[in-house]
């Protein structure tokens, strides 16, 4: 017999098909469980040196600061799954956020043609990266990198790096900062509500 023979297929056993066997592995098929574990471990750790971590009052608030990332998560989501990328998506809502103050505030406009604006500019950014990714056929990391430098270069030059606008009715801020019941983050619902879309 040569010892140096690679082994074929007759020489073989194949496996059987993986099977599910462990509950872990049915409900975390990736591995996700260690970053389940990781999350319990923060938040015991947090607990035990900050008395306020562990409370419904805290919970909220860390939902509310997360509302923004939750609906960039659901925007980003397909992208990502089906091997693309999109580096300016932050670029872009600051130039957005930027339109929107400079038109209700410089412009004089009503809050919502002001929210039309922003709503255009993003539109349009987003249709320029998918006209050079899908129809230029250009690597979306290049353009969206392009892009995100171009979109951040408006908005700092429409505000000088320094114009900061302020002064919006207390309720429309109220979407972005209030709170329902004086606990839950009124963004949250927008968030569940897209979510569920």
């Amino acid at each position: 017999m040569d010892v140096f023979a690679w082994p074929t297929l007759t020489h073989m056993q194949l496996a059987p098909p993986f099977e599910h066997s462990c509950r872990r592995d049915r409900i975390f098929p990736n591995g996700e469980w260690i970053l389940l574990l990781a999350v319990l471990a923060e938040g015991a750790v947090f607990s035990a040196f900050a008395e306020n971590f562990f409370t419904t009052g805290n919970f909220f608030e860390i939902i509310r600061f997360c509302t923004e990332l939750g609906l960039l998560a659901i925007a980003l989501t397909p992208v990502i799954i089906t091997g693309g990328i999109d580096l300016s998506v932050g670029s872009m809502m600051g130039l957005a956020a930027v339109l929107f103050g400079a038109a209700w505030r410089d412009w004089h406009l009503p809050l919502p043609a002001a929210v039309l604006i922003s709503l255009l500019a993003g539109g349009a950014g987003g249709a320029l990266n998918g006209f050079l990714i899908a129809r230029l056929s250009l690597p979306p990391l290049v353009v969206t990198l392009a892009t995100f430098s171009m979109f951040r270069g408006i908005a700092q030059g429409l505000t000088g790096g320094a114009v900061n606008h302020t002064g919006f009715p207390k309720s429309f801020l109220f979407l972005g900062q209030g709170y329902l019941f004086r606990v839950v983050p009124a963004q949250l619902i927008v968030l569940v509500a897209i979510f569920a879309e």
